[in-house]
């Protein structure tokens, strides 16, 4: 899924990455709308996000000219709107066959829930962990620990599962994280994995029984080292198997 942000701010694309990039889309901002008309044909997106009040003229050219070329149904067109956005304006994108009207806000929790059931709705966006899932036994030298985004404390615990997109984590006291909110982002996470400590940053996507963070911006090296940690789990299994089979006595 390819998604089109036409929008001045970065902390927008930062939330839009977040909870999108790890359910396998891509993201292409695009600062001026006039370049992004220009390039539509060759971006070619499933779903366009668009900031009518970073571009409170633009939106509505913008929208008739997309739906000169794409139905509702082939691309989904969402408007951020922001405070100034009135009822007029709304029945305006309404007429003009918006998909979906959104505060622009999207750290919101509601608000985010919202857009990617309105998405959903169009388009497969997939599960935000499709990658291999390590869920660790003795044989696995893996542990994650992270720092409090407001409290600056270091939150301890263990993992429940690992994958190149994101872990699964239990903290040691569950109430250092009951603060943490759907959308907020952990700068400093360090993953320990086999003889190696990964650091990077990571945002919060579920906060239940377990925590469960997404992992923002890992290079393609650090993502690399944890496929092939998680792929070389049934191969530790075999040598601690080996190691473990007893050796025959010879008879006498």
């Amino acid at each position: 899924m390819r998604i089109l942000l036409v929008c001045e701010r970065d902390e927008i694309k930062t939330t839009i990455r977040r909870h999108f990039m790890p359910r396998g889309a891509e993201i292409i901002q695009y600062y001026n709308p006039i370049k992004a008309m220009d390039n539509l044909d060759e971006v070619d997106p499933d779903v366009v996000l668009f900031s009518a009040q970073d571009f409170p003229r633009h939106w509505k050219p913008f929208l008739i000219f997309l739906r000169n070329s794409r139905a509702r149904e082939q691309c989904v067109f969402v408007l951020l709107r922001g405070g100034d956005f009135n009822a007029d304006e709304a029945d305006k994108a309404q007429a003009l066959e918006v998909n979906g009207i959104m505060w622009e806000q999207l750290e919101d929790r509601h608000e985010l829930v919202r857009l990617k059931e309105l998405v959903a709705r169009y388009r497969d966006i997939g599960d935000a962990r499709r990658e291999k899932r390590l869920l660790p036994t003795g044989i696995d030298r893996v542990g994650f620990v992270f720092t409090h985004p407001e409290r600056l404390d270091f939150v301890f615990g263990q993992i429940e599962d690992l994958s190149a997109a994101g872990v699964s984590f239990v903290a040691a006291d569950r109430r250092s994280v009951m603060d943490l909110n759907v959308g907020d982002s952990i700068p400093v996470c360090s993953l320990r994995i086999g003889d190696h400590l990964l650091s990077f940053p990571a945002g919060v996507v579920r906060n239940e029984r377990s925590l469960s963070l997404a992992f923002d911006e890992l290079t393609t090296a650090h993502q690399s080292m944890i496929r092939a940690y998680v792929d070389a789990h049934a191969q530790r299994q075999l040598e601690r198997s080996a190691h473990d089979e007893p050796t025959p006595v010879e008879p006498a």
